[in-house]
């Protein structure tokens, strides 16, 4: 199901926009509802990535064996 709705674009968008064609769109439409879907994917991709980064930084803290396992590993890097 498809609404219209009115919204202001900035100049540079709008060039972006009217060049739909180059870019392999139909139309305007799917150019602007591509990038809505591909922003939204990506915004809650990087959500996911920001959780987990908190979880693996939370046992990190807590778990002294792992903390110990890692700083080992990172040691063996260098």
């Amino acid at each position: 199901m498809y609404t219209e709705q009115k919204i202001k674009i900035e100049e540079n968008q709008i060039k972006f926009i009217k060049d739909y064609k180059n870019y392999g769109f139909k139309s305007q439409d799917e150019l602007i509802n591509y990038a809505i879907k591909f922003f939204e994917e990506n915004y809650n991709l990087r959500k996911d990535l920001e959780i987990s980064a908190d979880l693996y930084t939370e046992i990190y803290l807590s778990d002294n064996e792992s903390k110990e396992w890692i700083d080992s590993s990172l040691n063996d890097w260098k």
